[in-house]
């Protein structure tokens, strides 16, 4: 195995570890992100069934970061804006 598959590899299993480390802080939404852009990208163009796991795997690579992203502002964001919008200024 070269370093190139070692690095995609741990490249994808640093990802998910990052989305379940914070659980908390939005990282069920990368988990969300990553299954959607595997889903997505998978019937895409591709002649054989290897080629389109691996439009999936990019995909899901895609996914997680923006996933992790709008998940932490639903979870840190929204709840912080929404305390200031209700709140009236001392």
């Amino acid at each position: 195995m070269g370093l190139r598959v070692l690095l995609i590899i741990a490249t994808f299993a640093g990802m998910i570890a990052l989305c379940i480390v914070g659980r908390n802080y939005g990282g069920i939404g990368g988990l969300i992100g990553g299954a959607l852009g595997f889903l997505v990208r998978l019937p895409g163009r591709g002649l054989d069934w290897g080629e389109r796991l691996g439009n999936g795997y990019v995909g899901a690579l895609m996914g997680m970061p923006v996933g992790l992203l709008i998940g932490g502002f639903i979870a840190l964001g929204g709840p912080w804006l929404l305390n200031a919008v209700n709140n009236p200024p001392q």
